[in-house]
């Protein structure tokens, strides 16, 4: 399966749960059962947040799809720009509005059209200003460089089928000393193959986690230092358990309680920091690669555009340092660029990926880079 179809599918799997309530992912998982408040508050305490903050939020925000409180850690300061990526109906969101005042900023990034639509709907009733909720994928986020302060994420990362530009993207819209502070499902040794392919485990947040070293050996690849785990817990087997097809596969193959156990003890949540700290890159020994596209584009229009544009840029990403711009900038207007284009070294531009693909190699090669 590729990776728009497992993106199509989360996408519908969690469409299902803003419109009835369920959870699919995190501790006392509720996808068979009642969709009552009480139970998602008894999810979130779980997995720690207070009373006082599932109170603070309004009704419908909180449905149960995390791992952790990445906000209770985060350290928020007034003044903040926060970025949530899986934001969801806007639980953790709402959460870091109230801490980041008047002067900051938070913005919630999902790529399924009804959690937006029910984050939107929240923020207006409880009439919170400087919060904003945006349609896109977080390998492409519908961001500008370097504007955001911290980072929060909650049990999502995990979703996403390629962490590695997850991890970039997050890094690019991070300005220098800026924080990731991350909730997740990591696994401490592989799963069986039937629960990687199973499309259930995948919605529930178990079959796209990686192995704990190489989630981190990813964050460290992309830039992020003083990565540190400040909490590690098991995953409870009834999250494996709760959906009736798993279980039909488990009695298929007459998998023993003793199996199934391990498999639960190989499933953890984890909460990570890290950080984006400010390094001198001698750009001159290195392409400079500037992406025009439209901030306001719908979320399929800039992932496809994206997707077509690193597919080119990513085997040789070592040589290139690359940033977004907006196209209604006035860089843009003094560059005459109107549509999506790549601008190479400020002079070549590119309306076409295949005549990027076509030229990049020759034109690291003549400016002996690579």
């Amino acid at each position: 399966m590729n990776e728009e179809e497992i993106k199509k599918i989360v996408r519908t799997g969690y469409a299902k749960v803003v419109q009835s309530g369920n959870s699919c992912c995190g501790p006392m998982s509720s996808c068979c059962g009642s969709s009552e408040s009480d139970i998602m508050k008894d999810i979130s305490k779980n997995i720690g947040y207070t009373e006082e903050e599932l109170n603070s939020v309004p009704e419908g925000a909180n449905l149960g799809l995390g791992c952790g409180n990445p906000v209770a850690l985060a350290s928020i300061k007034e003044g903040d720009i926060v970025l949530d990526l899986g934001s969801g109906a806007g639980f953790d969101a709402f959460l870091a509005v109230q801490k980041v005042g008047k002067t900051g900023k938070v913005i919630g990034v999902d790529m399924t059209p009804e959690m937006i639509s029910a984050a939107r709907k929240n923020a207006d009733k409880s009439n919170f200003n400087n919060v904003e909720f945006r349609l896109g994928e977080i390998e492409n986020l519908p961001v500008s460089d370097k504007v955001i302060d911290l980072i929060i994420s909650n049990c999502v990362i995990n979703l996403v089928p390629s962490k590695e530009r997850a991890f970039q993207e997050a890094f690019r819209v991070l300005k220098h000393n800026g924080r990731l502070m991350v909730s997740d499902i990591v696994l401490l040794k592989e799963l069986p193959d039937f629960i990687i392919n199973s499309m259930e485990a995948y919605i529930g947040c178990v079959a796209g986690a990686v192995l704990k070293k190489q989630y981190l050996k990813t964050m460290k690849n992309v830039g992020f230092e003083d990565i540190k785990i400040l909490d590690q817990t098991s995953f409870p087997i009834d999250v494996l358990t709760i959906n009736p097809r798993f279980l039909e596969t488990i009695k298929q193959i007459n998998m023993s309680n003793e199996e199934l156990k391990d498999i639960a003890n190989s499933v953890v949540s984890i909460k990570v920091e890290a950080i984006k700290k400010e390094r001198k890159i001698d750009k001159s020994l290195k392409l400079q690669v500037d992406i025009y596209v439209p901030l306001n584009a719908c979320a399929c229009e800039w992932s496809q555009y994206m997707n077509r544009i690193f597919e080119v840029l990513t085997p040789y990403i070592k040589y290139i340092e690359y940033e977004t711009k907006p196209l209604n900038s006035v860089e843009a207007r003094d560059l005459n660029i109107s549509s999506n284009c790549v601008l190479i070294d400020g002079e070549k531009k590119y309306t076409s990926a295949f005549a990027l693909k076509r030229d990049l190699p020759r034109i690291l090669k003549e400016k002996e880079l690579m």
